[in-house]
């Protein structure tokens, strides 16, 4: 049994302006034996598609594999570009001897500037490449917009169950046991999908507290029903503005299709009813800095969840910044602040010399502007560090040089700010740790992320509260101008009436 192996990763947000191009794919992308190299060992998809070979006695054949942070329109060059790589190692894949199966990582929201359905396009190409018999299991970030014609290409779709997103592995390795079971034993998926007129916001899709705690227990005991293979559900990308953004549902079956949308229906009509529970209420910014501030202890998170890095942000947003040096904090950091020409500039002077420098600001008007400011160098790195937390755990992570400022304000504030060449949002104490700054030591440490975050720095704080900053990633929709989204949907259109079966 020979089953490839191979992905290409992208979470676009249509409302940030920086494009994402074949070179930014490129600078991470794995090809052939590289892959395993990379992987092997790791928490993450692939890394379960690994272990899942080896358990089940299976060979995987590595073809090609690429991702890259979240940003604007993935470029045609690059859609084109990458599917051709993927196509091109598939194709030497079968070459080299028959093959069985294949398990691609994909995301699930991925936007090009040729096809909003880009995980579609690529899935059409794998298709003609290998026929519509071939079994393709397809793992999708819980993140993922579905549609209707991605769930028919795909053999059976599989996406992660957590938010934060600590089951990528497990995810990968069931996705293994799945193409097992179907090489050899005969199982014969049949999916069912319901996109539900909801653009839930990420914050409430943390899947450790309601809402979303029992939409996962009532998916998991559905698939424990005999005759199910596999529960998926996925609140979506709310900052993609294209038709297809909602949140979907899919339920596959071994050979049952009125199984699987009679349990898909179940779980849609749960969740639709929940709809109001998917609205988040965040914390004013100054209310929660002086509630930080007056806290007995730290450290206590500070979510800038309007600046997440994750959802396509730029990650130099200056509001928090100019509002801790306002309100006089100390003991603070901020990770991070993307700000490429600020590494420079600090490299250019070298650890321990003071800067006068304009900070962040520097993409859009979203997110405030260059904010003036003092400060000392304190580190220099290279910016790499090793996921050490539940998520990633293993991975090799980038941020390329950064360097590490202490930002001085008139009134004794002090904030530490973590400055990068690369966006990366913080998903890992490491990321801290590996710059010298030990977040368990703070008054209040600043992240820009919605959920993320969580998985690592839920042990360290002694409270969480996700602020409400401004920013395209703010979960509050009627801020956003949103064009092409299927409409009605909610909480746009609050008053809309929807069953399963009417517009799904």
């Amino acid at each position: 049994m020979r089953i490839a192996i191979g992905g290409i990763l992208h979470e676009t947000s249509t409302f940030s302006n920086v494009s994402t191009t074949l070179a930014d794919f490129m600078r991470t992308a794995s090809e052939g034996q590289e892959i395993i190299h990379n992987y092997a060992g790791t928490k993450s998809a692939v890394g379960g598609y690994i272990d899942a070979a080896r358990d089940f006695q299976f060979e995987v054949v590595p073809t090609f594999h690429a991702e890259t942070a979240p940003s604007g329109l993935v470029t045609g060059e690059a859609l084109i570009g990458l599917t051709g790589q993927l196509i091109q190692g598939i194709k030497a894949a079968r070459q080299s001897g028959p093959l069985d199966g294949i398990l691609l990582d994909l995301h699930g929201a991925m936007v090009s500037e040729i096809d909003y359905d880009a995980e579609s396009y690529i899935l059409r190409a794998v298709r003609k490449a290998v026929g519509p018999d071939l079994p393709i299991i397809v793992e999708l970030d819980l993140h993922g917009n579905i549609t209707p014609e991605m769930v028919s290409l795909a053999t059976v779709c599989v996406a992660y169950d957590e938010y934060p997103h600590v089951d990528m592995y497990e995810r990968g390795y069931e996705s293994g046991l799945l193409m097992t079971r179907i090489v050899r034993g005969g199982v014969k998926p049949t999916a069912a999908i319901v996109n539900i007129p909801l653009l839930a916001g990420i914050q409430r899709e943390f899947t450790y507290a309601e809402p979303m705690l029992t939409v996962k227990h009532l998916a998991r005991d559905i698939e424990n029903e005999r005759g199910i293979l596999n529960v998926s559900y996925l609140p979506g990308f709310c900052f993609s503005d294209i038709p297809q953004t909602n949140f979907a549902v899919i339920v596959t079956s071994d050979n049952n299709q009125a199984q699987a949308q009679a349990a898909a229906n179940r779980l849609a009509n749960y969740i639709w009813d929940h709809r109001q529970d998917f609205v988040v209420r965040p914390w004013t910014i100054d209310a929660a800095i002086e509630h930080a501030m007056q806290a007995p202890e730290g450290p206590i998170v500070l979510a800038d969840i309007g600046d997440n890095p994750g959802a396509g942000t730029p990650a130099d947003g200056t509001i928090m910044l100019e509002a801790l040096l306002r309100h006089g904090a100390t003991r603070a950091v901020i990770a991070p602040i993307n700000d490429p020409q600020a590494v420079q500039l600090a490299i250019q002077a070298g650890e321990g010399s003071t800067i006068t420098l304009d900070l962040g600001g520097k993409t859009d008007r979203f997110h405030g502007d260059p904010l003036r400011v003092t400060a000392r160098v304190i580190r220099l790195t290279n910016g790499e560090f090793v996921h050490t937390g539940p998520m990633g755990t293993g991975v090799l992570s980038k941020m390329g040089p950064s360097a590490v400022l202490e930002v001085q304000g008139d009134n004794g504030s002090r904030v530490t700010v973590l400055t990068s060449t690369y966006r990366h949002q913080p998903l890992d104490l490491a990321m801290l740790q590996s710059q010298g700054i030990e977040p368990s030591e703070q008054q209040i440490v600043v992240v820009k992320s919605s959920v993320h975050y969580r998985a690592a720095f839920t042990p360290i704080a002694k409270e969480i509260i996700e602020v409400d900053t401004p920013g395209i990633s703010n979960p509050a929709f009627d801020r956003l101008e949103f064009n092409n989204l299927k409409r009605p949907i909610y909480p746009l259109d609050p008053s809309m009436v929807w069953a399963p079966g009417q517009g799904s």
